[in-house]
C-alpha cells in the first residue's frame, strides 16, 4: 500500500537509518510486516497519542494537586520532548541544564530547548561536585578516577546521573513539585538507564519506542530541530553515543523486540537457541549478530525492570493490600485501571497455548468447571489467539448449591466429604461433559486459596480432575505453596497439564 510505503520512508528518515543506508534484508521484512500488523503507529494514530497524553498529565495536575515538574534538560531529543508535553499540559516547568564535563553543544541545545519551549531555566555546573565524589570513592579505589576500562567509565557514568538526580530531586522539593521521567521503551528494555539516576516521579515517554515515536512527536510538538535531529548519547562519558553502546540501531533493536514478542507469544517455552529459527533470519548474518546483542543486553538488565526485586514469599500478598488501600483511596482517577487485569503468568500462557494446539489436533473441544479458580481457568484458555474454535465455555460454580444443581455433584458426598474433595471434582468434571454435549474434555478445580484453612482443609489444597468423553474422570490432589494468587496460578498449570494428559496421543478425538 502506498501509505505503508510511505511511513515505511518516513520512519527510516526521523529514526536516522536512512543515513546508514537503510535496513538489511531481514530487518527490512520485518519492518514492513510490523508496519501492517499497526505496531508502528501511523501518524494519525501519533497524534491521537500526543493529545491522550497531555490530557491524562493535565489530569493528573488537577487531581494529585501537583503543578510544577522539574527535569534535567540534557540536549537530548528525550528531555525536550518530556518537557514540551508537561508544558502543554499546563504544568510549570523547570528546565535544568546539569553539566558535568559535558559537551558544550549538548548543554547549549538544552539552554536553547528551555527558551524555544517556554521554560524557566537553571544552570547548574555539577563538575566540582563530581570531582569531589570521584576523589572521595578513590580513598577506597584508586582505580576509579583515572582507568580507561569500561567498567570504570560506567561507574563514574552512574555516578554522574545519580548526583544529576540528587540535585532535581532537592530541587523538586524546593519547588514543590515532582521529578519528570525522560526514559523511552527502547532505553528501557536495553537497559540503557541508571538504577536511581534517570527514572522520574511520572514517565509520559517511557512507553514511547525511541526509533520513530519519540522523534515525531518532538518534532510535533514544536521541540527545534536541532535536538529532535540529534544524534543520540548519554552524556556520562561512557561510550562514542548510544547506539554504539548498545550494539545495535535503535530502529534495529525496536524490530527485534517487537519481532522476539510476537516469536515468545507464538512459542512461550522457546530458549534464547530456538529463536534464530523462530525469527527465520535464515543466513542473514546482521540480523543474527543483533539478536545476540539484544538478547545479551536483555539477559543482562532484566533486573533494573523490576527494581526493587520482591521475593514471592509467604507475605507478598501484603503488597496487594496497600495496591489497593492506595488505590481506594489516594491514587488519582488518571493512575486507576479501567481494564481487566488478565495477564496470566508465562508458564500459565504456555500450557494454555499447548492444550488449544492439541485440541485443535483431536477435534476437540474443552469445558471448564471451576470453583477455586473462579473462572480463570477458562480466561486462560479465552487468551489465547483463535481459542474460539477449542474452548466451548465454563461453568463457576462457587457455591455448593451450585454445583448439585449445576453439576449434579451428589448432595450425600459433600456432606460426608466436604466440597474440597477429589470425588466432588470427579463429578464436577463429568457434570460439565454432560451439560456441554459439544466439549470432548472438561477440566474441574476446587479447593482452599487461602490465605485460610477451611473445612479442615489446608490452605494450597487443590482436587483438580479431567475427563475425556467416553473416559472415567481422573482426579488428583495437591498441595501448593504460596498465597492465594500463587495458589490460583499453580492450580491454572495443573489443571491445564492435566488436560494434555488426558487427550488421545494419536491426535484425534
Amino acid at each position: 500500500m502506498a501509505e505503508d510505503e510511505g511511513l515505511y520512508a518516513e520512519i527510516l528518515t526521523l529514526s536516522r537509518q536512512a543515513g546508514n543506508g537503510g535496513l538489511a534484508p531481514w530487518f527490512d521484512r520485518r519492518l514492513r510486516q510490523q508496519i501492517g500488523r499497526g505496531l508502528f503507529l501511523d501518524e494519525a494514530r501519533l497524534g491521537q497519542l500526543r493529545d491522550r497524553v497531555i490530557a491524562e498529565l493535565s489530569d493528573y495536575r488537577q487531581q494529585a494537586g501537583i503543578g510544577t515538574a522539574v527535569l534535567g534538560m540534557s540536549g537530548g531529543v528525550d528531555s525536550a520532548l518530556t518537557a514540551a508535553l508537561f508544558k502543554k499540559a499546563g504544568w510549570r516547568v523547570i528546565g535544568f541544564t546539569l553539566p558535568i564535563h559535558q559537551n558544550p553543544e549538548e548543554t547549549e541545545r538544552g539552554v536553547e530547548a528551555c527558551q524555544a519551549l517556554g521554560l524557566e531555566h537553571i544552570h547548574v555546573d555539577l563538575s566540582p561536585e563530581y570531582e569531589a565524589m570521584v576523589a572521595g570513592l578513590g580513598k577506597v579505589d584508586e582505580t576509579l578516577s583515572d582507568a580507561d576500562t569500561v567498567p570504570a567509565r560506567t561507574r563514574r557514568g552512574n555516578l554522574r546521573a545519580r548526583l544529576r538526580m540528587m540535585t532535581l530531586y532537592d530541587q523538586a522539593h524546593r519547588f514543590g513539585g515532582l521529578v519528570a521521567s525522560t526514559d523511552n521503551f527502547s532505553e528501557l528494555g536495553a537497559g540503557f538507564w541508571t538504577l536511581h539516576g534517570d527514572v522520574g516521579d511520572l514517565a509520559p515517554v517511557q512507553g514511547l519506542i525511541k526509533s520513530w515515536e519519540i522523534p515525531w512527536l518532538a518534532r510535533a510538538v514544536g521541540v527545534p530541530e536541532k535536538t529532535w535531529r540529534a544524534k543520540p548519547t548519554d552524556g556520562l562519558g561512557i561510550g562514542a553515543g548510544d547506539e554504539a553502546q548498545i550494539g545495535a540501531t535503535y530502529l534495529e533493536w525496536d524490530i527485534m523486540i517487537f519481532a522476539l514478542a510476537q516469536a515468545l507469544q507464538q512459542a512461550p517455552r522457546a530458549a534464547p537457541e530456538d529463536l534464530a529459527a523462530l525469527l527465520e533470519i535464515g543466513d542473514d548474518g546482521h540480523a543474527r549478530k543483533i539478536l545476540d546483542t539484544v538478547l545479551a543486553r536483555l539477559r543482562m538488565t532484566w533486573h533494573k525492570r523490576i527494581n526493587p526485586i520482591r521475593l514471592d514469599h509467604p507475605l507478598a500478598d501484603r503488597f496487594a493490600l496497600l495496591d489497593r488501600t492506595d488505590e481506594a483511596l489516594f491514587r488519582p482517577t488518571v493512575l486507576q485501571r479501567d481494564e481487566a487485569a488478565l495477564d496470566f503468568p508465562a508458564s500459565v500462557h504456555a500450557v494454555a497455548l499447548d492444550l488449544c494446539r492439541r485440541l485443535e489436533e483431536c477435534g476437540l473441544r474443552v469445558v471448564t468447571a471451576e470453583s477455586c479458580t473462579g473462572g480463570l481457568l477458562g480466561a486462560s484458555l479465552a487468551a489465547v489467539p483463535g481459542s474460539s474454535k477449542q474452548l466451548e465455555g465454563s461453568f463457576v460454580t462457587y457455591c455448593e448449591s451450585l454445583k448439585v444443581q449445576a453439576l449434579g455433584v451428589s448432595q450425600d458426598v459433600i456432606r460426608e466429604r466436604t466440597v474440597y474433595d477429589p470425588e466432588v471434582a470427579r463429578q464436577m468434571a463429568a457434570g460439565a461433559l454432560a451439560a456441554a454435549p459439544e466439549a470432548g474434555l472438561a477440566m474441574a478445580t476446587t479447593g482452599v486459596t487461602g490465605p485460610d484453612p477451611d473445612q479442615g482443609k489446608p490452605a494450597g489444597y487443590v482436587c483438580i480432575a479431567a475427563a475425556l468423553r467416553g473416559h472415567d474422570p481422573v482426579a488428583r490432589e495437591f498441595t501448593f505453596q504460596g498465597g492465594p494468587q500463587a495458589v490460583i496460578a499453580q492450580a491454572l498449570s495443573a489443571a491445564l497439564e492435566m488436560g494434555l494428559a488426558a487427550l488421545p496421543r494419536d491426535g484425534k478425538g
